[in-house]
């Protein structure tokens, strides 16, 4: 379509009517990026803790936070356990690679890092270990990827 105030103003307004189904594919691109060759990640539903690849890099300077697809995937879990808990969904100058990424620069040394959702404690080799700390709003994010792959997670 071509470029108007109109097809601009009815693009968004589709995006916000769908803005769940586009949340629950946030959900479901974290779930099929983890990688199976950890025992805690399991093949068929989140569990109390993840472990992601590539999040941060580590050189003689410390830690800094790999931007990209993890931190994509970091931001969308948040939103989705702010929006089962209730809570608002933070823009993009206060999420959790923003918050993240300020500890890490601020706090060289202390590789843990906490927010009300998150543990997330990570390593020199670039992996990080998240601990969810709501487990009833993983079990819902577990209904979604039920959803998704019926076979694999009964609902």
């Amino acid at each position: 379509p071509e470029i108007s105030e109109a097809n601009i103003l009815i693009t968004f307004e589709q995006l916000h009517q769908n803005k769940d189904e586009v949340f629950e594919r946030g959900v479901i691109n974290v779930f099929r990026g983890l990688s199976w060759n950890y025992k805690t990640n399991c093949p068929c539903k989140f569990g109390s803790k993840i472990i992601v690849n590539n999040l941060v890099r580590w050189d003689r300077w410390g830690f800094h936070l790999i931007t990209g697809q993890q931190t994509d995937r970091l931001v969308d879990l948040e939103r989705m356990l702010h929006l089962f808990s209730g809570k608002p969904i933070p823009d993009n100058r206060e999420n959790i690679t923003i918050r993240l990424d300020g500890h890490i620069q601020s706090v060289q040394g202390k590789e843990r890092y906490e927010d009300e959702m998150f543990i997330i404690k990570y390593f020199k080799k670039g992996s990080a270990h998240i601990t969810f700390k709501r487990l009833e709003l993983i079990d819902r994010i577990n209904d979604i990827i039920a959803r998704y792959f019926p076979s694999v997670l009964s609902a």
